[in-house]
């Protein structure tokens, strides 16, 4: 081919495929290669035009990399750079990119190298995430000797940054970093803290620039940009969407695993795959098997995620994790292998937030958690039922009309299950045991926390219980000195009895001692049980006794709550529900006022923990639902210490009777604070210990429930003392109840 024709070709390559400006008229090629491509550089070098700024981000629900976006990526070691996106090849999941710096050359690009300027979707941010971050400044553009300057800035005089800077010839440097905090500003307002990724990383920055540091500080959102994920690079191209929606063969469960975990997963999905189709993640990273793995995720009924540290570490399996929760929406089922809770801090925990999960943490507990596994499955997948089996859809999935509740401290087969390293209790007080058995008699199912708890549900624990007492009609209240000094047990109660006012029956167990009986009839749960209500006692461990007392509660039970067919109760809670997802406020039988009872709202004046065990007056500015922390302004200017877990916020009003028994934890007041001008006082945990009636009023006596070991500040003051003596209701503050405090943030919605 002709010299001139060649050059015509490239040239006319170059100026529609790369807006190439100059010429390449007079450029002498010869076999010399030394001699005419420094020719070509120099004419391609002086036509470069300034460095283009990026446009201004976008927030992205989805940084998936589209053609035309503008894009950092990473070259040849030295940082990541911009350009823009003009193609995309799925069969080697390859970018073609075009540089805004003038740069001619053309590239391929591999999305793990390749960065949207978007600013990211924060729930896609936790612990170990790996992000772009800026730091120092790149320097394109010529010197004073005229040769292309050092790009890292060393050495260059200030007359020449200067005539860089007018020719918009400096830009930003971006690096790859990693996640090692998230944290909150006085304001409420996220941070990020990281580092540069480890020198082994195949996407780390060279250090010999201006102003590199190995850390990175109090970064906002908005300065921080993430990888895309390959599974949603897939999904969006036409051959992708295609392929997965017609050829691909649907599966009932996809397992999400890394290949270390292998022989723990094979044994946890073993007697799954019986009952199931069951496919399988792949170490493999390439198109085709992307593209099968993207299929079986949206054809899939059920995402069952295997947690490890190992999975945590896998990028792959981390953005499968993600591709699934966020794109097609799928039910996940989190499995978390060991103990570890490593994966709580990452961007699986932020996903999976309020969801429960199944922890296989040991053997002497694997049978029990492969049942819950499987009754998890059963919520959402049609099981192949065998001849004269009963169907999922039947009346057994109708929610319980009995509702039990007790501490597992009371329950002998929650011991030989290994949940335990003790109990209370025998064979004829096990609330797990006295369950079964009025099932049996009185034909239906009853509510149990290990049966109904359900690992999918995005409302939580406190969430499902809630709804479950709400769809009850009768609570059982399984009452003992364990029972009540449970946290989760008192605020069951409280709730049901409370808050719901629902109908109960009270059956006492545990060890049936007088001292644990007085002991449970003065706490706060004792003072909110009906009045008069004698308890149905299962503390003699004697067989003919306890058949007798399991037959007289289902008597009671069929001759009051469950009299009426169970399609009336059905229609009734069905009603029910509907109302309570169209209208705002409290739900049937349950008020305002007892909601707010302890419940501190955005707005309200509330005592708050502020350092060391001491508590200030305070307002909520903001409540988080997720990580249940209040974001409060304290009366006095300090504007430190203002975000506090929803147990250490009390609402500054007076307690009432019926909510303060033995044991209770409250707040009481001992000593006095100054801060500038102004001063106040300074409230402190405490634990009732006894309470005495003098002429129809109530004084309550107690103690600190911190000491100096456990850097208790006011320990140190003239003022202090382990104990408070005759405080009167009006004395005192409670914090909230966490399921009556989701109801009522619910309520707000």
């Amino acid at each position: 081919m002709a010299r001139e024709t060649m050059l015509k070709n490239l040239e006319k390559v170059l100026k529609e495929r790369y807006n190439f400006k100059g010429s390449l008229e007079g450029i002498q090629f010869s076999d010399q290669t030394d001699e005419s491509f420094p020719q070509l550089t120099e004419v391609l070098a002086n036509s470069a035009g300034p460095v283009s700024a990026m446009p201004d981000p976008t927030v992205a629900g989805d940084n998936t990399p589209k053609i035309g976006d503008p894009a950092f990526v990473y070259w040849l070691g030295y940082g990541w750079f911009t350009a823009t996106i003009v193609n995309w090849m799925p069969a080697n999941l390859n970018y073609m990119i075009k540089w805004t710096d003038g740069n001619w050359a053309a590239e391929a690009a591999s999305y793990q190298n390749l960065c949207v300027n978007k600013v990211p979707d924060p729930s896609t941010i936790g612990v170990g995430t790996k992000v772009l971050f800026k730091q120092g400044l790149y320097y394109c553009g010529y010197d004073d000797n005229g040769q292309m300057c050092d790009s890292t800035g060393r050495g260059l005089s200030e007359a020449t940054i200067q005539r860089l800077t007018e020719k918009k010839q400096i830009s930003d440097r971006w690096h790859m970093g990693r996640i090692t905090s998230v944290t909150k500003k006085e304001n409420g307002e996220t941070v990020y803290n990281g580092r540069h990724v480890d020198p082994s990383d195949p996407q780390v920055s060279s250090s010999n620039y201006v102003g590199y540091t190995q850390t990175f500080e109090g970064l906002l959102l908005s300065e921080l940009r993430t990888l895309p994920n390959v599974f949603n690079c897939v999904d969006s191209s036409p051959t992708g969407s295609n392929s997965s929606s017609t050829s691909q063969k649907k599966c009932d469960v996809f397992v999400s695993k890394v290949h270390e975990d292998n022989e723990a997963v094979r044994k946890i999905v073993s007697e799954v795959r019986g009952k199931y189709d069951v496919a399988e993640s792949s170490d493999s990273s390439t198109a085709d098997v992307i593209q099968e793995i993207v299929g079986q995720i949206k054809s899939c009924s059920v995402y069952l995620v295997c947690l490890s540290d190992k999975f945590i570490e896998n990028a792959q399996a981390m953005s499968e994790l993600l591709y699934a929760k966020k794109t097609p929406g799928k039910t996940v089922i989190p499995v978390v292998i060991g103990k570890s809770q490593n994966w709580l801090s990452t961007t699986a925990g932020m996903l999976l937030a309020g969801q429960l999960y199944i922890q296989f943490g040991s053997e002497d507990v694997f049978q029990e958690k492969s049942m819950e596994l499987q009754n998890n499955l059963k919520e959402y997948i049609s099981e192949l039922s065998g001849p004269g089996e009963e169907s999922p859809e039947s009346s057994s999935n109708l929610p319980p009309r009995v509702f039990l509740s007790y501490c597992w401290s009371n329950s002998k087969l929650s011991f030989e299950a290994g949940q335990l390293r003790s109990y209370v209790g025998h064979e004829h007080s096990d609330p797990r045991k006295i369950k079964a058995d009025i099932e049996k008699r009185i034909g239906e199912e009853v509510w149990l926390d290990i049966e109904q708890l359900n690992s999918t549900d995005d409302s939580g624990m406190f969430g499902q219980i809630a709804d479950g007492l709400r769809d009850s009609s009768v609570v059982l209240i399984c009452v003992s000195k364990e029972y009540t000094n449970s946290g989760n047990c008192q605020m069951e109660a409280n709730f049901a009895l409370r808050s719901l006012r629902k109908t109960a029956l009270i059956l006492e167990v545990g060890s049936g001692r007088s001292e644990d009986r007085s002991a449970w009839m003065r706490s706060s749960v004792g003072m909110v049980l009906p009045p008069g209500e004698k308890p149905y006692l299962f503390t003699a461990d004697d067989h003919g006794e306890y058949e007798e007392t399991i037959d007289q509660i289902c008597r009671k039970l069929k001759e009051t709550v469950l009299s009426e067919p169970r399609a009336i109760t059905e229609n009734r809670n069905k009603s029910a529900t509907a109302k309570r997802k169209m209208v705002k406020g409290p739900q049937p039988n349950e008020t305002k006022s007892s909601l707010r009872a302890s419940v501190p709202m955005v707005g309200d004046a509330v005592v708050a923990h502020y350092a060391a065990w001491q508590f200030f007056p305070a307002k909520v500015a903001n409540f988080d639902r997720v990580s249940m922390k209040y974001t409060v302004d304290w009366d006095d200017p300090d504007p430190s210490c203002r975000v506090q877990p929803y147990h250490l916020v009390a609402l500054n009003v007076t307690a009432t009777e019926d909510m303060v028994g033995i044991g209770s934890s409250i707040l009481f007041k001992q000593g006095t604070y100054r801060f500038g001008n102004s001063t106040g006082d300074v409230w402190n945990l405490g634990e009732i210990t006894d309470i005495i009636e003098e002429d129809g009023v109530k004084y309550y006596s107690g103690k600190h429930s911190k000491t100096a070991a456990d850097g208790l500040a006011v320990a140190t003051w003239p003022s202090y003392s382990p104990t408070f003596h005759r405080a009167r209701c009006q004395d005192l503050r409670l914090f909230p109840n966490a399921i009556e405090m989701l109801q009522a943030y619910r309520n707000e919605e």
